[in-house]
């Protein structure tokens, strides 16, 4: 963490009077353009609006909360139908359960009946905030990344679901804001962007941007290591009951007697258009819900690529299809560089940042294994 001498001078910088802002400075400037129309969005968040809501006006809080934000879906989030985003926005913002599950079965939980499509946790953050605007903070990968170049970003447990883990992020940013004097969360939210974008305290901070690890494992060859892995997520996605996709490319591999094209689809399911297919039939493996053309999860297999590059081809898909989940494997040593390059702008302006995780290989045969055992117990 930085010392309180330097969080004096970014404040400094942050208060400021811009030439290029008419010699209003950024707080000011935030002020005007965010928080005035935010106030046009929260009459549509009142309890008894929400019951009553349209979805014409379901779909103008869609789009205006993520405003300047990642690429927008309306016609996914229409999908949802006004029945379900009223009880889902009800459940999110006026139930009783803890703020952590209604978070994570809002924003994540496919298994949950409040699941919306089309969201992430950027979309339920705000929402939170404007509804108790002095409880909840803005989540998002720029909050992410100001907090990490600070030093403040909270550590994520593994297993720990993303409810979990806005309460943590949720505290670090209040914290900040009373640290800095703020005490307001969207002011701070402000502070948190414009430090990740390196609009303030860039001669202060002294960023140091992490290379990209090239050792590989030692125990296999990185051909062998990357077949493997993807023939343990088929397994895996069999399991599950999903059809499963395995890039284009590998269709004709095997590994452990059993050939791909046994396992998986021949055929690219059509779940969007044809530019965007010619791009996913290369992903490494893709989940669909059985018998049907809706791709569930993204895979990414890294052994001697660079993360950069699986993050491309899964952003090339996002800004045209709403992914909802997607992975990057890779080695255990490579995890700080994913975090790295994951709240690169482009990745943050597409929304990639919000639905894709990393998971090491180990984490794969971990899964594998359970679910093996598992198929083996008798009932």
């Amino acid at each position: 963490m930085i010392s309180d001498e330097k969080f004096k001078k970014i404040l400094e910088e942050f208060n400021k009077p811009k030439e290029e802002f008419d010699g209003k400075s950024y707080r000011e400037r935030r002020k005007e353009w965010f928080d005035k129309l935010m106030e046009k969005i929260k009459q549509y968040l009142k309890k008894e609006k929400l019951e009553k809501l349209t979805i014409e006006e379901a779909l103008f809080l869609y789009n205006k909360i993520t405003v300047g934000g990642p690429k927008l879906y309306p016609s996914t989030f229409k999908q949802n139908g006004i029945e379900k985003i009223r009880k889902s926005l009800i459940y999110l913002l006026y139930k009783d359960d803890p703020i952590e599950e209604r978070f994570y079965n809002f924003a994540f939980n496919f298994d949950s009946e409040y699941k919306l499509i089309g969201i992430g946790k950027n979309f339920a953050s705000i929402l939170l905030f404007l509804t108790y605007p002095e409880e909840y903070a803005i989540w998002n990968g720029a909050v992410d990344g100001g907090l990490e170049m600070l030093g403040l970003l909270p550590k994520r447990e593994k297993g720990e679901h993303y409810g979990k883990h806005y309460l943590k992020i949720n505290d670090a940013v209040k914290n900040l804001s009373k640290k800095l004097g703020l005490n307001d969360l969207s002011l701070t939210d402000e502070f948190l962007e414009l430090i990740f974008h390196k609009k303030i305290g860039e001669d202060i901070l002294k960023i140091i941007e992490e290379k990209e690890i090239k050792e590989l494992t030692k125990e296999e060859k990185p051909d062998n290591l990357h077949t493997k892995i993807q023939y343990l997520l088929i397994k895996i996605g069999k399991f599950k009951n999903y059809d499963v996709w395995v890039a284009k490319n590998d269709l004709n591999k095997e590994y452990n007697g059993e050939k791909f094209n046994s396992l998986c689809l021949n055929e690219l399911s059509k779940f969007t258009n044809p530019e965007v297919l010619e791009i996913a039939q290369y992903v490494d493996v893709i989940w669909f819900k059985k018998k049907s053309t809706y791709p569930i999860t993204f895979f990414e297999i890294e052994t001697t690529t660079s993360i950069y590059s699986g993050l491309l081809r899964l952003n090339d898909i996002k800004i045209d299809f709403p992914i909802e989940k997607s992975f990057i494997i890779s080695s255990k040593d490579r995890k700080n560089l994913f975090e790295s390059q994951i709240r690169r702008k482009t990745f943050i302006s597409s929304g990639l940042d919000e639905i894709c995780e990393f998971r090491t290989y180990e984490d794969i045969e971990d899964v594998f294994k359970k679910l093996e055992d598992l198929s083996k117990i008798d009932l």
